[in-house]
């Protein structure tokens, strides 16, 4: 049986949270292998067992940094989902699911998303493990939406997949806006939530 932390984690899980923590607070330079292994109460070996070297917990650590919160976020929509009964409910749903992800508790994410990708520079290994969890962000972002779709509340034609990875960039790209203040006098979140509702809504009665 696998040994669970304080916080309820594996301790695979649980070092690859303190690496984040690091990079959050100190950048990549802040990775200490040493203190998270004291952290997590394992043996700098252990640390080394689950992610081979220092570069290897890096790259998963900078990779979790930029899928967090996706998945956790789909399973709630897709509950929410389960619970409508009619397109208009899920038509709802959406109008108002969509500003709250974009919302500003969302703002430090959306830069730390962006500064994943800037990481990834010139790193092919990086660059892959990063590549691998928005593949996985994908298939757990298209859930809900195939729910919708499956009870025809959406078009049939739509590439579900397509339109997670859509959402995906729109939502990472959005930390360019909140860069400058000046293009915030636009309301590109309502934009994008008409833009979402036609595309989803088009040709249905």
């Amino acid at each position: 049986m696998a040994i669970k932390h304080a916080s309820g984690l594996s301790t695979r899980d649980e070092i690859l949270r303190l690496t984040v923590e690091a990079i959050d607070e100190a950048g990549e330079s802040g990775v200490h292998v040493g203190e998270i292994a004291t952290a997590s109460h394992v043996a700098v070996t252990s640390i080394y067992h689950f992610f081979q070297n220092r570069e290897g917990l890096i790259e998963a650590a900078q990779a979790s940094r930029f899928a967090r919160e996706f998945t956790i976020n789909a399973n709630a929509f897709a509950d929410e989902v389960n619970n409508c009964a009619t397109q208009e409910e899920f038509r709802a749903l959406l109008r108002q699911s969509l500003p709250y992800f974009f919302g500003p508790d969302g703002t430090r994410r959306r830069a730390d998303r962006v500064n994943v990708l800037g990481s990834t520079y010139n790193r092919p290994s990086l660059t892959a493990a990063v590549s691998d969890r928005i593949v996985e962000a994908t298939i757990e972002l298209a859930k809900p939406l195939r729910i919708a779709q499956s009870k025809g509340w959406i078009r049939e034609d739509l590439n579900i997949e397509n339109l997670a990875a859509w959402y995906i960039a729109t939502i990472t790209s959005y930390a360019i806006v909140e860069l400058t203040p000046a293009t915030r006098e636009f309301n590109w979140v309502a934009t994008f939530v008409e833009a979402a509702d036609y595309l989803l809504f088009r040709d249905q009665k």
